[in-house]
C-alpha cells in the first residue's frame, strides 16, 4: 500500500471512533480497568457523556449504512491503548482503528467508559463482501471481544458477476404504484425498476427484450396491446417468458361466481367489466403465446382490499374468498407464483421499502432459495423459500400471507427457473 492510501485510510478509521467518559473521581488507590459490555448494532443513541446501542444485531445487510462496535469499560485509570480489528469473509484484516488511547489524569480515574468504531457498509467494499465477519477488540494488546456477525446481501445489491442474456428470454414488467381513481400501492414501481434488474442480471433477459410499463404507461390498452399484439410477433416455441404484475386486484361479482380482475393505471371500480382485466383473460391471452413457457409473478390480492394498504377498494366491501381456475394453468406452459391465498391481502414490507412477496422473491431468485446448493433453482424451492419466508413475517406482523403455485407444485416442482452463482 502506498502512502498516499495509507494516509487516507488513518484519518477515516480514526473519524469513525467515537468514546464518551463519566467525570473523573480522585481515589487513594487507583482501581483496576475493567471490561464491562460489548454490542454490535447499527445505531447509537449519544447524549452528554454516555451513548447507548439501540438496534442491536448480529446481522447486518449490504443495504444498511454502517455497523458499529460499541465498548463499555470500567474503572479507567492511567492510560489505556484500545484497538478495533475488522475481519472480513475470508479471515483477512479488512479494516484496523489502530491504537486509541483512552486516558485519566494522575491520581484519578473515571468511573465508566463507552467508545465505538464504525465499519462502512453501503456504499463501501464492505458491501461488496457478504458473509461471515468478525470484530476483535484489543485492550492494551490483550484480546477482550471476539465476536462475529453476519453481513446479508440485501436485494438492491446485484452481483458483480451476472447472467449472460438469452435472446430466446422475453420480459414483461407492469408496475402500478399512484392510481388516479384508487389508493396507491406502496413501493410497486420501486419493485417494478428493481425487478427488471434482475430480469437482465438474474434471469439473463436481454435489456431490449423487456417492455416495462409503469405508472400510467400500465393502462389496460397498452398491456393487452403488447400480451395480443406486439410480443407474438417477437417470441417462438423457444422463448421463455417472464412476467411480472405489482398493483391492486379486485374480486368482482358475475352471474354465480367472483372473479378476479386485474387493475391497469386507467382502471374505475364503477366500470370494472370495461376497465378491469379479467384475470382468467390475462392468463388466457399468456397461454395462446407461441413461448415455451411463461413464468408469471403476481404482487397483487383479489380481498377487496387495497394491495399493500388498509383500505377497501369499494366502500363498504368485505374481504371475500375467490379460487381461481383456469385451465391454462393446468398444462404447465403458464405458471403463476401469486403473493397470497384467497381473502387475504398482500402486504408491504415498509423496512424494506418493498412489497413483501416482492422482497422475498428477488432473494430468491439471486440464490437464496437454492436449498442444497447445486447452482440449480428450481420452482420448488423458490416456492418453498418464499411461501415460508412471507408466512413467517407476515405472521409476525399478526397478518396471514401465504403465496399460492398454479399449477400443483406436484406438477413443476422440478422445472428449473434460474442458474445461480
Amino acid at each position: 500500500m502506498n502512502k498516499q492510501i495509507a494516509l487516507v485510510i488513518t484519518v477515516v478509521i480514526s473519524a469513525m471512533f467515537c468514546a464518551c467518559a463519566t467525570a473523573k473521581k480522585d481515589t487513594a488507590t487507583l482501581p483496576s480497568v475493567k471490561f464491562a459490555e460489548a454490542t454490535l448494532t447499527k445505531r447509537l443513541y449519544v447524549k452528554a457523556d454516555t451513548a447507548v446501542p439501540i438496534e442491536p444485531t448480529l446481522t447486518f445487510t449490504t443495504d444498511d449504512n454502517e455497523a458499529i462496535s460499541y465498548v463499555k469499560l470500567k474503572n479507567l485509570a492511567g492510560e489505556h491503548k484500545l484497538r478495533w480489528d475488522w475481519i472480513g469473509p475470508k479471515g483477512e484484516i479488512y479494516s484496523s482503528s489502530g491504537d486509541y488511547i483512552l486516558s485519566a489524569s494522575k491520581g484519578r480515574y473515571r468511573e465508566e467508559v463507552v467508545a465505538w468504531h464504525r465499519l462502512s457498509i453501503r456504499g463501501d467494499s464492505a458491501s461488496h463482501s457478504p458473509g461471515e465477519w468478525q470484530i476483535m477488540v484489543y485492550l492494551d494488546g490483550t484480546l477482550i471481544i471476539q465476536k462475529g456477525f453476519t453481513i446479508e446481501t440485501d436485494v438492491e445489491t446485484l452481483p458483480e458477476i451476472t447472467k449472460r442474456a438469452d435472446s430466446k428470454s422475453w420480459g414483461l414488467i407492469i408496475g402500478i404504484d399512484k392510481y388516479p381513481a384508487l389508493p396507491s400501492v406502496d413501493y410497486a414501481e420501486n419493485d417494478s425498476n428493481l425487478m427488471k434488474a434482475y430480469f437482465i442480471k438474474i434471469l439473463g433477459v436481454p435489456e431490449e427484450n423487456i417492455i416495462s410499463l409503469t405508472g400510467s404507461e400500465a393502462t389496460k390498452s397498452s398491456i393487452k396491446g403488447y400480451i395480443r399484439g406486439y410480443i407474438p410477433k417477437n417470441v417462438d416455441s423457444d422463448t421463455t417468458l417472464y412476467v411480472y404484475y405489482a398493483g391492486h386486484g379486485l374480486p368482482y361479482p358475475e352471474e354465480d361466481r367472483i372473479e378476479p380482475y386485474l387493475l391497469p393505471y386507467d382502471s374505475d371500480t364503477k366500470t370494472i367489466l370495461e376497465t378491469g382485466y379479467r384475470l382468467q383473460d390475462f392468463y388466457n391471452d399468456l397461454a395462446a403465446l407461441p413461448v415455451k413457457r411463461a413464468f408469471v409473478f403476481l404482487d397483487a390480492c383479489f380481498s377487496g382490499a387495497a394491495a399493500r394498504g388498509d383500505k377497501m377498494l369499494i366502500a363498504g366491501a368485505r374481504p371475500v374468498f375467490i379460487q381461481v381456475e383456469n385451465m391454462a394453468l393446468l398444462s404447465g406452459k403458464i405458471i403463476a407464483l401469486t403473493s397470497s391465498s384467497g381473502g387475504e391481502i398482500s402486504n408491504s414490507y415498509p423496512e424494506k421499502e418493498h412489497g413483501l412477496f416482492t422482497y422475498f422473491l428477488l432473494k430468491g431468485l439471486r440464490g437464496e432459495a437454492d436449498a442444497d446448493s447445486n447452482g440449480s433453482l428450481n420452482l420448488e424451492e423458490l416456492y418453498t423459500y418464499v411461501r415460508e419466508n412471507v408466512n413467517k413475517l407476515s405472521r409476525r406482523k399478526g397478518m396471514e400471507q401465504t403465496p399460492e403455485i398454479s399449477p400443483s407444485l406436484n406438477m413443476v416442482k422440478d422445472i428449473e427457473i434460474n442458474k445461480v452463482p
